[in-house]
């Protein structure tokens, strides 16, 4: 009788079987948590074409001198179209990159016909039109 307990009875190897398998399931799952925390940044990328909620970005006021040149973008100088601000909701401009000192954001509208003109945000669903010469 020198039989071990685990041996005597029958369900002591399922048990073990049993135990063994939920921690490999655990240890499997923690890897995949660590590997998908690791890849987070690159996971959960927000992006917004619009712009919606982008803060003003002109640090001057170019009504008050309409013949100077406003930002350069692709090397070329851009003025002001009118002095008038287009009213515009958020939403329908859509971002095309930042000027050439990447501080400006520029947007357009989906359908516009002239490429050449960019907008400019001044306030919330106000915008400047911007032309080169």
């Amino acid at each position: 009788m020198d039989q071990d307990a685990s041996e005597s009875l029958p369900a002591g190897k399922w048990v073990y079987g049993l135990m063994g398998g939920f921690l490999l399931v655990m240890f499997i799952v923690a890897l995949t948590v660590w590997i998908d925390r690791q890849n987070r940044t690159n996971l959960e990328q927000i992006s917004e074409p619009t712009a919606v909620g982008d803060p003003v970005t002109l640090g001057f006021d170019p009504r008050a001198n309409p013949g100077r040149e406003v930002l350069r973008w692709k090397s070329q100088p851009y003025f002001l179209q009118t002095n008038e601000p287009v009213r515009l909701p958020e939403f329908e401009a859509y971002k095309i990159g930042e000027d050439d000192k990447q501080k400006i954001e520029l947007y357009q509208i989906q359908k516009q016909n002239d490429l050449r003109v960019v907008l400019v945000k001044i306030a919330p669903n106000q915008f400047l039109r911007l032309t080169p010469r």
